[in-house]
């Protein structure tokens, strides 16, 4: 008499779907840091004058930018663009300038802010 080993029909589709769901569970574990690391926030560029424009902060050149929050742009008060001073642009950037920028209450300053 010739026995089956595979006792039950079906088996090992569920054995493949639990290891396919353990290794979704795995991935979705070690992603979520680097999902809470990476962060972009949107400010208002005044560089150019009234009216400002949103430009995305984003702490890495990899983060993708999200959908720009709606506003209203702020008028901002007169200010002089300060002299730049020379600056090594960081790994994933070409270039740095300052940027008059106001965040979302309305406080505006100059800022370095790299591409």
């Amino acid at each position: 008499m010739i026995r089956d080993s595979n006792p039950s029909p079906g088996c090992g589709h569920r054995d493949a779907r639990r290891l396919a769901w353990l290794f979704l569970l795995t991935l979705v574990i070690l992603l979520l840091p680097v999902l809470a690391i990476a962060a972009c926030r949107y400010e208002w560029d005044c560089s150019r004058g009234y009216p400002c424009r949103q430009v995305p902060i984003c702490e890495s050149p990899l983060d993708v930018p999200p959908v720009p929050p709606p506003g209203i742009s702020p008028i901002p008060p007169p200010t002089i663009q300060p002299i730049p001073t020379p600056t090594m642009p960081p790994v994933g950037t070409q270039s740095c300038q300052p940027r008059y920028l106001c965040d979302g209450m309305g406080q505006c300053g100059w800022r370095t802010v790299c591409r």
